[in-house]
C-alpha cells in the first residue's frame, strides 16, 4: 500500500539532491577560471558541466516521478 505523501518525498529527495549537485558544479565551474594552470585542457571544466547537467536531468526525472506517483495514486483510490 502507498503511503500518501510518498512523492511528496521522492520530489523533495530529488530536489535536494539536484541542489547539492548544483551547488558542486557551479562552485567546480567558478573555480576553472580561476585555476588556470591545472586546468590546461579544461578538465574541471567539461566535469562541471557534466555534474551540472546531471543535476538538471535529476531534478527533471525526480519531478516527474513524484507527479506520476501523485497520479498513479490519485487514479486507484477513486475507481
Amino acid at each position: 500500500m502507498m503511503k500518501r505523501y510518498e512523492s511528496k518525498e521522492i520530489t523533495q529527495m530529488c530536489k535536494m539532491i539536484a541542489a547539492v549537485g548544483l551547488i558542486v558544479g557551479v562552485s567546480l565551474f567558478l573555480l576553472s577560471f580561476i585555476a588556470n594552470a591545472y586546468n590546461k585542457d579544461f578538465f574541471l571544466t567539461i566535469i562541471s558541466l557534466g555534474i551540472i547537467g546531471a543535476s538538471m536531468f535529476m531534478f527533471g526525472f525526480g519531478t516527474f516521478m513524484g507527479i506520476l506517483m501523485e497520479t498513479y495514486g490519485n487514479t486507484k483510490t477513486s475507481m
